[in-house]
């Protein structure tokens, strides 16, 4: 299995020079089997460059599965830029956060109003079915997905693959530190992700910044790595990377994270989510 990250900022795109080597687009993973099943996770800004990514393909996968975390526009937004939904020749399965598939329906697809954006639903070309309901877990081809509901505001949904022996499990926007209604229990996320390897999770605050963001739904670096030691996980990619933070300002988060491991003798070896990284698992 093979994650490939086209966006691991939060809440905004950052651009620019500070930020070329973490990257600076919004959240979007990729997630490929061995058998070549291939599942799309957010239309952050990040999946633009995914599209162009399919369309230069030589014989691109006419069928794309879009999984939806939750419905804040950072996970969004880049879903009008996104090449295969102007192409006929796909078809995207849309799955995931209820809230999230009525906004792209609804306030995208659907929309014959460009007050706010010139494209409506007669250039997306491709065929676009939604699924209302998530099976849990969801099996696409080899892959196995299952879900867990977020600790963040519209809550959400996070996600385990499994394929081929391997699993991997992707959590964003969520806040360890917090309990939200219908949100995850410590309990749950702690055996969501035990024996995973590799938890990918959001850490987009410092410990001395989360208490004036709590009901944010983010979490800290220390918050993740206490998760996976707990849920015995010897491998953490930390994401969702704040804005304001540029590439420095996230190798310094980094370096905290690991003198965190090293000071607390846990065997777990951290990295952050560079845009265009691929992992393999």
């Amino acid at each position: 299995m093979k994650i490939t990250f086209w966006g691991t900022r939060g809440s905004i795109p950052a651009p620019g020079p500070d930020t070329v080597r973490i990257g600076g687009n919004t959240t979007c993973l990729e997630v490929s089997s061995n058998k070549g099943v291939r599942i799309v996770v957010d239309a952050g800004t990040g999946v633009r460059n995914l599209g162009v990514a399919f369309a230069k393909e030589n014989n691109p996968e006419p069928v794309i599965n879009l999984l939806f975390t939750h419905s804040h526009w950072d996970h969004l937004a880049g879903f009008t830029f996104f090449a295969p939904a102007c192409n006929a020749a796909h078809s995207i399965s849309v799955y995931g956060n209820r809230m999230a598939q009525e906004v792209l329906r609804r306030d995208i697809y659907e929309r014959h109003d460009n007050r706010y954006f010139p494209v409506n639903m007669d250039d997306l070309r491709a065929d676009i079915e939604f699924h209302k309901k998530v099976p849990n877990p969801l099996v696409i081809g080899d892959v196995s997905i299952g879900t867990l509901n977020l600790n963040h505001p519209g809550n959400g949904f996070a996600y385990l693959f499994s394929s081929d022996g391997k699993r991997a499990a992707f959590i964003t926007d969520n806040e360890l530190g917090l309990q939200y209604e219908g949100g995850n229990t410590p309990a749950e996320i702690e055996a969501f992700c035990r024996k995973v390897d590799v938890l990918i999770h959001d850490a987009q605050f410092l410990p001395s910044e989360i208490d004036d963001h709590r009901g944010w739904g983010h979490s800290t670096y220390i918050e993740v790595i206490d998760l996976a030691n707990k849920a015995e996980v010897s491998r953490v990619v930390l994401t969702h990377h704040a804005p304001e933070r540029n590439d420095d300002d996230c190798e310094v988060l980094l370096e905290k994270a690991r003198k965190y491991i090293t000071d607390n003798g846990y065997g777990i070896s951290c990295e952050l989510a560079v845009e265009g990284q691929t992992l393999i698992v």
